[in-house]
Parts: C-alpha cells; structure tokens; sequence
C-alpha cells in the first residue's frame, strides 16, 4: 500500500517541471546560436577571401594605389 502512494505522489510531483522547461529552452537557444554563428562566420570567410583575392590583383596589377589605406 505505501508503494502505490508513493507512487502516487512521485506521478503528480510537478516541482522540476520549470527547471527541465528553462533546460530545454537554454538548449534550444544555444543550438540555434551556435548554427546562426557558423552561417555567420561562413559568410564572413568567404567575403573576407574575396574581398582580399581583389585587393591584392589590385595592388599587383597598380589597379589601386598603395596609399589608399594610409591616413
């Protein structure tokens, strides 16, 4: 008899629900932060690659005069 009281109240304990609810929304929030993070920083590799291959067949070629990044 005790076991199923036990069992009973063990069923209807609601106390660690929010903390498993603020868990699941922490975790969900940081996956998708972390898969943001990588598009972003994707996208900013491949800028920063094009962005550099240009200046450099610039400053090769004397499409751009080496004094433009001084003040």
């Amino acid at each position: 008899m005790r076991f199923k009281t036990f069992l009973a109240s063990f069923l209807n304990d609601e106390s660690g629900q929010a903390v498993t609810e603020y868990i699941l929304l922490l975790s969900l929030s940081l996956a998708s932060a972390v898969a943001l993070s990588k598009a972003i920083l994707t996208a900013l590799d491949k800028f920063t690659a094009v962005f550099g291959g240009q200046l450099e067949k610039d400053l090769k070629t004397g499409g751009t005069v080496y004094t433009i990044w001084s003040n």
